[in-house]
């Protein structure tokens, strides 16, 4: 059963918060009373959403394949609000492509970012999460469950989230953290 979550006075960490999903979710979350932290790779666009957003977000650069660039990130979002309540682990990539010819680093690029890159995510949030029994959320795709040709690496990486995020969720319980997976 759903708890409700009042996000007023939380703080938010979210990834690939530039553009799209990302950024649409640290503007909502943050019109709801949270701080947040704008995770990406787009320096300017980060800054720009910060700015507009105000007092309550900052932005942090950091690749979500660099383990050392995701910790500075983390650990500047603790200095700056004092924890993470709340984690989107949202960055991701697509690319369309056989997978008899497609540039294998296009193939593995899209596996780093979508799957690992949700993996070193969590593994860098949680015991912020833990401590604060707050909430993970990964960002798979319906291509987890519909599997379409020329899409195979992406799909298999977002199928991974749903079942990394399927076991983390048993392993957080005892805890009283949660995790979902959308």
């Amino acid at each position: 059963m759903a708890r409700d979550y009042d996000i007023a006075g939380r703080t938010v960490f979210v990834t690939g918060a530039a553009r799209g999903i990302g950024a649409a979710v640290a503007e909502r979350l943050h019109a709801r009373g949270a701080s947040v932290a704008l995770v990406g790779l787009e320096p300017e666009l980060l800054e720009e959403r910060a700015e507009r957003l105000g007092e309550r977000a900052a932005w942090f650069p950091a690749d979500v394949t660099d383990p050392d660039a995701l910790a500075r990130a983390v650990d500047g979002t603790v200095e700056r609000f004092g924890g993470i309540d709340v984690g989107v682990a949202n960055a991701g990539i697509h690319s369309v492509g056989s997978l008899i010819t497609a540039p294998v680093e296009r193939i593995e690029r899209t596996i780093q970012v979508n799957l690992f890159g949700v993996l070193r995510t969590d593994r860098a949030l949680l015991p912020h999460i833990v401590e604060r029994r707050g909430y993970l959320l990964n960002v798979a795709s319906l291509a987890a469950a519909a599997h379409s040709p020329l899409m195979g690496p992406y799909a298999a990486s977002k199928a991974g989230v749903e079942a990394l995020t399927n076991s983390l969720r048993v392993e957080l319980a005892p805890t009283g953290a949660r995790a979902g997976c959308a």
